[in-house]
């Protein structure tokens, strides 16, 4: 068999200024995400790492991270918390961009439940950084990023939902979306990210799909939101009341 991989590139073309993705069924049990770039063709797997690689028996070094944290805790020794070190959060953050790589892909496929998952994921990397990286750097890097895996999971949710119908559950993912970013927002003193706009865009789109007699409980949530003292939520609702009218 040639090395040469030539008639594979002429066959697939690089399109320039679209995603040029697709996915291969490679046999009846695996299938494979494949992106054409100008230099070549990257190939990933739908299921588990991304690259193939696993670690000692776990899908991934996050899953081997988190079952030795909770061995750790099982343990019930006061030895204080379990940390990673500089190495191992530095491989964390490169094994989220392998994800982070493919779920953009699996995104323009419309393959939304595999980019929720990745998208979770990649969000679990985050908090163990957040919770048990040794350095505040390592602690606080990813956080930046943070608002953009959330915006990504909710605009799979919403896309998945509007194809089967239901207005309704896309707005939730939205407003809850909307929700978690500017909680960090107001807890990291941060500016308000690009990410809310875009999810407010969406919404604006969404509400007025949404049939008459949610109106009713649409107000309920407001009333209830104001009542707990949760304005940030009763301003959401409160938009969409008015976008209603």
């Amino acid at each position: 068999m040639t090395p040469d991989i030539s008639k594979i590139l002429e066959d697939w073309p690089f399109e320039p200024g679209s995603l040029n993705v697709r996915l291969v069924q490679i046999s009846d049990s695996r299938q494979v995400v494949q992106v054409r770039s100008e230099m070549g063709i990257v190939q990933m797997e739908t299921t588990g790492r991304p690259d193939g690689h696993t670690f000692d028996g776990e899908e991934s070094l996050l899953d081997l991270l988190e079952s030795r944290i909770q061995a750790h805790q099982a343990t019930g020794e006061d030895t204080g918390p379990f940390q990673i070190d500089r190495d191992q959060a530095q491989a964390l953050r490169e094994e989220a961009a392998l994800y982070y790589q493919r779920y953009v892909a699996l995104m323009s496929l419309e393959q939304f439940d595999a980019v929720v998952a990745d998208a979770n994921r990649n969000l679990r990397v985050f908090d163990l950084c957040r919770d048990h990286a040794l350095s505040s750097e390592d602690q606080e890097v990813l956080e930046q990023f943070r608002p953009q895996v959330i915006a990504t999971r909710a605009r799979a949710q919403a896309a998945k939902a509007i194809g089967e119908g239901d207005a309704k559950s896309a707005l939730a993912a939205i407003n809850e979306a909307i929700e978690d970013i500017q909680s960090q927002v107001q807890e990291l003193g941060t500016a308000e990210p690009l990410e809310i706009q875009l999810l407010v865009g969406m919404r604006d789109v969404l509400v007025p799909r949404l049939p008459s007699s949610q109106r009713v409980e649409l107000e309920q949530r407001l009333k209830a939101a104001i009542d707990a003292e949760n304005y940030e939520l009763a301003a959401v609702l409160r938009d969409e009341l008015r976008m209603m009218k």
